[in-house]
């Protein structure tokens, strides 16, 4: 009978034993589905990010086109106005100021 007692005994001790472990089981998949979702929200913001930091520099890249046909248009009006210079100083070569 003793035996039997001591049994029932050890087996509500591991029985209260595992209950624990499994409590503490369930605490910690809380945990960790807490850090999965917080892991994914910062994910989805990561991403998010880059895609406008994308975005923005497809801003950059179509300014920096226009910037650069400008610079392009210039160059050749700057080249015209030489031309045009030298047109203008060869024509004026003949007189002469007093």
């Amino acid at each position: 009978m003793e035996q039997s007692t001591q049994g029932v005994v050890e087996g509500a001790r591991l029985s209260d034993a595992a209950g624990q472990a499994l409590n503490e089981i369930g605490t910690v998949s809380r945990d960790l589905a807490d850090l999965i979702q917080t892991i994914s929200t910062s994910t989805q913001t990561q991403a998010d990010s880059a895609t406008q930091v994308a975005q923005l520099m497809q801003d950059i890249l179509a300014v920096t086109e226009q910037t650069t046909a400008g610079t392009q248009r210039t160059a050749e009006a700057v080249e015209e106005l030489n031309a045009l210079a030298s047109e203008l100083k060869g024509s004026v070569a003949g007189f002469k100021v007093d």
